[in-house]
């Protein structure tokens, strides 16, 4: 039983997570709000995923982790804000995906990131597409999303300076505070042999394939914001060198379901600017710190954080929101579809490899 119930609770790394993602998506939207622009909340949020990154590193290390995955995010960005201020056409912005998915996924893998899956790249080129850009804004926007990274980068560093002055800190500090002190033990290193593992390759494949078909199903289905469905197969398919698994495509939709009904509940009330701004900041909290463990409830927090920023830019309805859920649907059946031939021959190696031990 213990077991059963220590699987639901945050370990320590996600406290320390969660603590540094919503301390800079905070300060970047009070400064947003004290400039009067929070329609530029979005690029702010996107710039402080690259807080995710880096846990459990030393700071030497995740200096270079975050500071990588940062420069992915904000090159996602940016591309997106030059494609909506050009008005691209929708192929242009497929074929954006495409080479997205196509660089992101091996040098994930490549410079060791966790979480692997590039979704925080895909979220932040698809929905800055789909936020309307006036052509003289673009260089703003785009230094809002480099500020809202570099803070998110600093901030991940900041620890540096704590351990340094209270030594001993694991062993002597209260109870409460240990889980932000934890050993940092995990050291990844730039590993290009990792492209020689044919397992990367398929995830590639997996990723493009299903990216295709969610979107060919939603817009043969008439939806009118297929992106929603690629994203989902992006989070769905398993990362490369894991196995894939069926209950994290139904924790995705289950989790987006109730989050979009939050956000339901919660649009009539028109809720000030500063109440919105707390609402994001919890919700990157507690999406951190349950995504791990809990991946449905993490998901039911980022649903209602991102539509929440978005509400600074368009007006969120009942409409809007099934939609969202009905490409979810559509992106997880996708992503599912994709990778049941690699589950196949995963199934047969096994097999294999069990006969060949009892031989």
């Amino acid at each position: 039983m213990r077991q059963k119930q220590r699987k639901w609770i945050p370990r320590a790394h996600g406290a320390e997570v969660a603590l540094r993602t919503a301390l800079s998506l905070g300060i970047a939207l009070c400064t947003l709000a004290f400039l009067g622009r929070l329609d530029l909340a979005s690029y702010a949020m996107f710039g402080s995923f690259c807080a995710v990154f880096g846990f459990n590193e030393p700071y030497r290390v995740r200096a270079r982790t975050v500071g990588l995955a940062g420069l992915g995010i904000l090159v996602s960005i940016s591309t997106g804000i030059l494609l909506s201020a050009a008005h691209a056409p929708v192929a242009a912005i497929g074929v954006a995906t495409l080479v997205l998915l196509a660089l992101a996924v091996p040098a994930n893998v490549v410079i060791g990131v966790i979480p692997a899956p590039p979704f925080f790249h895909v979220i932040a080129l698809l929905v800055s597409t789909a936020i309307p850009t006036p052509g003289p804004e673009v260089p703003l926007r785009i230094a809002v999303a480099a500020g809202a990274t570099a803070l998110a980068w600093l901030i991940s560093l900041s620890g540096w300076v704590i351990r340094s002055a209270w030594p001993g800190h694991a062993r002597t500090s209260h109870v409460l505070a240990r889980p932000f002190f934890k050993d940092l033990s995990r050291t990844p290193r730039i590993d290009f042999e990792a492209l020689r593992d044919s397992r990367v390759w398929r995830s590639i494949a997996e990723n493009l394939s299903g990216a295709v078909l969610a979107y060919v199903l939603a817009s043969t289905l008439g939806g009118s914001r297929p992106y929603w469905a690629v994203l989902t197969v992006v989070c769905v398919i398993a990362p490369a060198r894991a196995r894939p698994s069926a209950g994290h495509a139904i924790e995705r939709v289950i989790g987006t379901a109730v989050g979009l009904g939050v956000v339901w509940l919660l649009e009539p009330l028109q809720l000030p600017a500063p109440v919105v701004i707390a609402i994001i900041v919890v919700c990157q909290f507690f999406t951190q710190l349950f995504v791990v463990r809990a991946y449905a409830a993490g998901l039911v927090f980022i649903t209602v954080m991102v539509f929440a920023s978005l509400s600074f830019v368009v007006p969120l309805d009942g409409p809007i929101l099934v939609e969202r859920l009905i490409e979810t649907v559509i992106g997880s059946l996708a992503g599912l579809l994709v990778m049941f031939p690699g589950w196949l021959l995963d199934r047969r190696a096994a097999r294999r490899a069990a006969r060949r031990a009892d031989a």
